[in-house]
């Protein structure tokens, strides 16, 4: 199968692949670049749990940074 990159840099799904991975208007889809090769795939829904879900998935605040370090500058700032 092949397609074509439109000038909006769009892309169709053929029918054949479509029908077999039961892929509906609207779905949304994950993109993933390995090896010089641009993959997608069906994404999968989120139905978190609140809140502990949501709380395993946020970033860390801290990271690449010492906590104690910026609370003694914010600390140091305030004088």
């Amino acid at each position: 199968m092949r397609t074509r990159v439109s000038t909006k840099y769009q892309v169709v799904i053929p029918k054949e692949a479509r029908k077999q991975e039961d892929i509906k208007p609207g779905q949304e889809m994950e993109v993933r670049v390995t090896n010089h090769r641009i993959v997608l795939s069906k994404a999968k829904s989120k139905n978190w749990e609140w809140p502990g879900d949501y709380l395993k998935n946020l970033p860390n605040p801290w990271e690449g940074m010492d906590p104690e370090e910026y609370l003694e500058n914010e600390r140091n700032s305030w004088k």
